[in-house]
């Protein structure tokens, strides 16, 4: 293994590893605050606390990475990881969670740096390759937390997973402080804001960020936090709990894989985006038919399918036009507006489940999806399939 290969295998196991420490928890979120007797609204805003604070961060980090040691940022980022569940754990109470949240948020501010480092390890012209395998070990990292979770929770309870999480962000500090870069720390100035604003006006990352908004918003309005709710609401078992995001992320870990070696080389990436919102709506319109754990690991599946044909490949085609000196800017400006989905989304499922119930959230989900899907179709270039 050669130095650029082996700098992107450490870079994917830190990646898999700090994934890990920022889902093993999330299952368990919406689980315990029933328990606490919190209602759907407040979860909601418990929920969006993790979005808030990205939104905030991520284009400030962003252009300080540009300018700066990525390294830097990825080391603070498994961090917070690490005391974000800490704190969940140590202060097992609504505020508790809302800090651990909105620390989780903070830790995943640092998804720039790990995206635009992994990036700068491949040709400009395989940015959607280098998208899509950076997106693989995320996916990777959260189906093994998951796993490992309800193993845990089983036998354990379910404060054993937000140990897991600390003990996981912790080791995912360590191991990088391994991690390459061959950048040193820049004297050049950081972009002013009128670069700035050409970065954000470039028509194409405008396009995808849009989207991924509404990705974003479904994504933690559902499967993140309020699908939790109907498996409770059926009798999951906190094993379950896990295991059925395990159903959700296989598929998806299968699907990255198959795009990254195989299908992308031969299909428009615009038109997956447009399967991929397809398949969400499916996802949200079927949740909550659901009356057992197996059907709902089936349904399961919908969600990873369609997550990974939207996000992951709209990561990489909003950069694709970008500069490389300009795509931590860029990539800061993306993941800090696709933040406003992730804040949005579980308060919005959290009012509708309060004032109407479950079902009417995730039909209004549905309604989002369908008509992202339309969007995609109108307003997305399409991309040629990149060779090897």
């Amino acid at each position: 293994m050669g130095r650029l290969g082996l700098s992107r295998a450490i870079l994917f196991t830190v990646t898999v590893t700090f994934w890990f420490a920022q889902y093993a928890y999330t299952p368990y979120v919406n689980p315990q605050l029933i328990v606490m007797g919190v209602t759907a609204t407040v979860m909601g805003f418990i929920g969006g606390a993790y979005g808030l604070t990205q939104f905030i961060l991520r284009i400030p980090v962003g252009v300080s990475a540009d300018r700066w040691q990525m390294k830097f940022f990825i080391c603070a980022g498994s961090l917070c990881a690490g005391l974000a569940a800490l704190c969940m754990l140590l202060f097992h109470n609504p505020t508790g969670f809302l800090i651990g949240r909105a620390l989780g948020g903070v830790a995943a501010s640092s998804w720039v740096p790990f995206s635009v480092l992994y990036s700068s390890y491949y040709k400009p012209d395989q940015a959607t390759r280098s998208m899509t395998m950076i997106n693989l070990a995320n996916q990777m990292g959260r189906m093994i937390s998951f796993f490992m979770a309800g193993l845990f929770a089983s036998r354990f309870g379910p404060q054993a997973a937000f140990l897991l999480s600390a003990v996981g962000g912790f080791i995912a500090f360590g191991l990088s402080l391994f991690v390459h870069e061959d950048k040193t720390p820049s004297d050049k100035a950081s972009l002013t804001i009128r670069e700035l604003l050409a970065v954000g006006k470039e028509r194409n990352l405008l396009i995808t960020s849009a989207l991924t908004v509404c990705v974003q918003l479904v994504t933690f309005a559902t499967f993140q936090t309020f699908t939790m709710n109907h498996a409770v609401a059926i009798g999951t078992a906190p094993a379950q709990l896990g295991y059925m995001l395990v159903a959700l992320f296989l598929p998806a870990i299968i699907l990255s894989f198959c795009l990254s070696k195989f299908i992308l080389h031969k299909m428009d990436a615009k038109k997956l985006v447009v399967l991929g919102f397809l398949v969400t709506a499916l996802y949200c319109l079927l949740v909550t038919f659901t009356s057992t754990v197996w059907q709902l690991y089936l349904v399961q599946v919908l969600g990873g399918i369609g997550n990974t044909l939207t996000l992951s490949l709209l990561m990489g085609m909003s950069v694709l036009h970008i500069a490389a000196e300009k795509r931590g800017a860029a990539m800061g400006i993306f993941q800090s507006v696709y933040a406003i989905g992730m804040t949005l989304g579980p308060p919005i499922m959290g009012f509708l489940a309060d004032s109407m119930n479950l079902r009417a959230g995730f039909m209004f989900m549905t309604g989002i999806a369908i008509l992202s899907m339309i969007a995609s179709a109108m307003f997305l270039k399409s991309t040629r399939p990149f060779s090897q």
